[in-house]
């Protein structure tokens, strides 16, 4: 796994910011499509080069705003799962883990279903657990990962969701936009207007519970 560069001290005093949130559609496309817009359906050329990819493209948006979270929560029964003719998930994994490869992440938290390679996530998670924090002076708090794949024992979820910071983003596929096939996100909701912290919580320690029994 990539190693951080940088072991400057990390200020991760939280400020108090009132953040006004803009609603907007997003439509992954692929780099090659350079005339498509991601905020409009995508025509024939469009769906057809990210049909045929290899390497699929994230939303650019929620690359970027990943890169300067402190915290990331994510519902998603299918996240570390590839589709495509020749799916690799570990290739997946990867992709997935390397999000977090920053200066300012604090808490991961990932409710994710069944993976046959969960100890190979866990591996990997554990490995930026301790790369991210190790890169931060001892004064600055460690980053927290938390991963569970007990979604299938609150099985009342079909959307895929993510909370960057105080930002709710909701996503038609799989949380970042992996999918090939015309999918969309939305991102720009209040995550406390909309109760986004609360029904994950609620989630998160339901479907652990009902592991346990």
């Amino acid at each position: 796994m990539a190693k951080l560069t940088s072991r400057n001290s990390v200020n991760t005093t939280p400020q108090v910011v009132e953040k006004k949130f803009s609603p907007q559609l997003l439509i992954p496309c692929e780099a090659t499509q350079g005339g498509e817009s991601h905020h409009h359906f995508p025509e024939y050329d469009a769906i057809m080069a990210r049909y045929g990819v290899d390497d699929v493209r994230i939303v650019r948006e929620f690359e970027k705003a990943i890169s300067t979270a402190q915290r990331v929560w994510i519902i998603d029964k299918h996240l570390f799962s590839e589709d495509g003719k020749n799916p690799s998930h570990g290739r997946r994994i990867k992709k997935v883990v390397n999000w977090f490869l920053t200066n300012h992440i604090q808490t991961i938290r990932i409710l994710t279903g069944h993976h046959d390679d969960q100890a190979e996530i866990e591996k990997e998670f554990k490995a930026l657990e301790d790369s991210v924090t190790d890169g931060r002076a001892k004064v600055d708090d460690p980053l927290k990962v938390e991963i569970s794949f007990a979604l299938k024992d609150f099985d009342y979820i079909h959307d895929r969701f993510a909370i960057i910071d105080e930002e709710l983003w909701h996503f038609g596929a799989t949380v970042g936009g992996f999918h090939r096939d015309v999918n969309a996100a939305s991102r720009g909701w209040s995550a406390d207007a909309h109760k986004a912290v609360q029904f994950f919580d609620t989630a998160w320690k339901m479907a652990n519970a009902n592991r346990k029994k």
